[in-house]
């Protein structure tokens, strides 16, 4: 199923986006953990949050999301058939205790990652995700729709 997803019919003609897409990912990954390891951050991760390894499995599914929203012209959790992050990942194989999901619509990596942390401090939103000492892995998969705005999906878990 996800294989289908994450075909490149969404990415068609772009050719360096494809080569860039990787570079993009793995930067968001470094701003994911400068941001966990901020001293200005420190009174709501009480200092426990590790940098996030990398999760190709969940890239996997980040990836197909953010593909199929593109391809598709929609912004959304909830995936064209009805499922959820947990229920993609699960779906996927992927044996987890916690989960959550962040989903932009940028311009740039930079521009997404800035959005989210200036979200309000101490509530469920994407900047928690972000700092939540619970999560330990993390994928993120970013596609381009064909006006050119990045869709990034950033999907956080505590595995099994």
């Amino acid at each position: 199923m996800f294989a289908n997803l994450a075909s490149s019919q969404g990415l068609a003609g772009q050719p360096d986006f494809l080569y860039l897409r990787g570079t993009l990912e793995k930067r968001t990954l470094d701003l994911i953990n400068q941001d966990r390891n901020a001293r200005e951050y420190f009174g709501e991760t009480r200092g426990r949050a590790r940098p996030l390894l990398w999760d190709e499995r969940l890239a996997a599914v980040a990836r197909a999301h953010s593909e199929e929203m593109a391809r598709n012209g929609y912004f959304s959790h909830r995936s064209a058939d009805g499922e959820l992050p947990a229920e993609r990942l699960s779906a996927a194989g992927i044996l987890w205790t916690r989960v959550g999901e962040n989903i932009a619509n940028c311009q740039t990596v930079t521009q997404a990652e800035s959005i989210f942390m200036d979200e309000p401090k101490f509530e469920r939103n994407h900047r928690w995700n972000i700092l939540n000492p619970d999560y330990t892995r993390v994928g993120v998969g970013i596609a381009k729709a064909s006006d050119g705005m990045l869709y990034i999906t950033e999907d956080f878990a505590q595995l099994r």
